[in-house]
């Protein structure tokens, strides 16, 4: 058995905070009025597309204002700058694959579940595939490093779940010994590549009926990558 992972941050807001994106103790900004909301619903949905379709590296603050149709003073009354504009138009995709890889499973038995778990977590993906797809080049590209810890923690939150679900297994008698650590960042940076190449890469998005089957073959891989338990006499 392996020393356990340190808990990651609970909340996406605890995140962007932790890698430094975000400065620690800012002040909450006042709640604006419903058409300084509807502003900025605007600006962020602008945003997506214009990151989606240009790239995080060649997105402009003109575009952006351009396609929501207001003024760049009213970009800067709600966001800093393109990195916070960016931050912003992620929280919802990330929002969702967090919470798709969090809740529940509703089926019985560790194959279906992990079945399920797969292809919840390929159709949130799928639903913000281009704003996701534009992290990995965020923390490749981008000068503030906080976009590359950005995207190690939420890996790292990612497996620290598997982990912990692992280590359940384990406790129960329903698996046997390895290393578990690096037994969920395999497990965990498959689920990952699959949803970058398989879903975020293509030039449109797959039907439900693909995405239903790469998660059913990850799910299936997970399963039979779990070590057996060991038997009576091995005790």
């Amino acid at each position: 058995m392996t020393t356990q992972r340190q808990v990651p941050p609970r909340t996406l807001d605890d995140v962007y905070t932790h890698v430094g994106l975000v400065e620690p103790g800012a002040a909450t900004p006042k709640r604006p009025n419903r058409r300084g909301e509807l502003t900025r619903e605007r600006i962020v949905q602008a945003a997506i597309e214009c990151f989606s379709e240009y790239g995080y590296t060649r997105t402009r603050v003109s575009d952006i204002t351009h396609r929501a149709k207001t003024a760049q003073g009213n970009f800067y009354r709600h966001f800093t700058d393109l990195d916070d504009v960016f931050l912003a138009a992620m929280h919802t995709g990330l929002q969702e694959l967090s919470e798709a890889t969090s809740r529940k499973t509703t089926t019985s038995g560790e194959l279906e579940a992990l079945i399920e778990v797969n292809i919840t977590y390929l159709h949130a993906y799928s639903r913000h595939r281009h704003i996701l797809r534009l992290l990995r080049e965020a923390a490749a590209a981008s000068a503030n490093e906080g976009f590359q810890q950005l995207w190690l923690q939420l890996r790292d939150d990612f497996i620290a779940r598997t982990r912990r679900w692992l280590e359940k297994l384990h406790d129960r008698g329903e698996i046997g010994d390895t290393n578990l650590d690096l037994l969920a960042e395999s497990l965990g940076c498959m689920t990952e590549q699959m949803a970058y190449v398989h879903v975020g890469l293509p030039a449109s998005t797959p039907k439900r009926e693909r995405i239903d089957e790469l998660g059913r073959a990850l799910g299936e891989v997970w399963f039979r990558a779990l070590p057996p338990a060991a038997s009576p006499s091995q005790h």
